[in-house]
C-alpha cells in the first residue's frame, strides 16, 4: 500500500493533488505545528496583473497544531469569492466554482483544517481522485519530524511512503527501512495549459483551481502529463 502524508492546504496546487492520485491512502498531517507564511492558509490564483494571494486569516500560536488553528474572522469569504468570480469570469468552466466550491466557501468555518479538507475534497472530485483519506490526529500516534511520519506509516500498514522531493535532503530513510517501508519520492513537472490573461504569460505554481476552471474535464489529463512514472514503479 502506497501512503502519502501532508499538512492540509488551502486551495492546494496541482502537485499536491497528483500526490493523492498516486497513493492508496493519504493522511492529512493535522497534528503538527501550524506553519506561518506557508500554504496551509493561503494560495495563489491568476489575476489581470499576475498572481494573487488568497489568504485565510487565522489565530495561530506556537502551541497550536494545524488541526487546532482557528479562523480569525469571516470577512475573507466574501473577498475570496469575489476575487475568484472576477478573475475567472471568462474562464470556460467558471460555473464549476459557482455551483460547487462557492457554497463550500460560504459556510461558517471555525477550524482551518476543516475548511482545507472540504475544499480539497471538491478539487479531488473534479480531478477524479478517489484515494482513501484520514487525519493523523485520528491515529493516536506521536513523534517529531520523520519519526512521526514513520509512526504514521506503521500505524496504517504502509508498504511504501511517497514523499516530497524536498524531504530527500533531511529525511533519514533508514528509519523507514527498519520498519519494512520503502521510500519513494514524488517527481512532478507542472504542465503548460491555456490560462486567462495570456497577455501576461503563463504562470506556474498556482492553485489547482486555476487549471480546473480553465480546462474542466481535461484537468485530470493535464495533471497526469506532469507525472514521472518512476514515482509509481519505485525507480525514483
Amino acid at each position: 500500500m502506497i501512503v502519502a502524508i501532508h499538512q492540509p492546504q488551502y486551495l492546494p496546487w496541482v502537485p499536491y493533488l497528483d500526490k493523492l492520485a498516486c497513493c492508496d491512502l493519504f493522511v492529512y498531517l493535522d497534528n503538527v505545528q501550524f506553519q506561518k507564511n506557508g500554504l496551509q492558509n493561503r494560495n495563489q490564483i491568476k489575476g489581470t496583473t499576475g498572481a494573487q494571494w488568497l489568504t485565510v486569516p487565522v489565530h495561530a500560536t506556537l502551541s497550536h497544531t494545524v488541526g487546532q488553528t482557528r479562523i480569525a474572522d469571516a470577512r475573507w469569504r466574501t473577498k475570496h469569492i469575489k476575487s475568484v468570480e472576477t478573475n475567472y469570469a471568462r474562464a470556460r468552466y467558471a460555473s464549476w466554482f459557482r455551483e460547487e466550491l462557492r457554497p463550500i466557501l460560504e459556510r461558517e468555518w471555525v477550524v482551518l483544517a476543516d475548511l482545507n479538507i472540504a475544499v480539497t475534497d471538491c478539487l479531488l472530485k473534479w480531478f477524479g481522485i478517489s484515494c482513501k483519506r484520514l487525519r493523523a490526529s485520528e491515529l493516536g500516534v506521536d513523534g517529531k519530524a520523520d519519526e512521526l511520519v514513520v509512526n504514521i506509516c506503521s500505524a496504517v500498514g504502509a508498504d511504501v511512503y511517497l514523499s516530497g522531493r524536498g524531504a530527500r535532503n533531511y529525511q533519514d530513510e533508514t528509519k523507514f527501512y527498519r520498519r519494512g517501508i520503502e521510500v519513494r519520492y514524488q517527481s512532478y513537472e507542472n504542465q503548460l495549459y491555456e490560462q486567462c490573461y495570456p497577455e501576461i504569460g503563463f504562470l506556474p505554481n498556482l492553485s489547482a483551481l486555476d487549471l480546473v476552471l480553465n480546462a474542466g474535464p481535461q484537468a485530470r489529463n493535464i495533471m497526469l502529463a506532469g507525472r514521472d512514472l518512476s514515482t509509481l514503479n519505485g525507480s525514483s
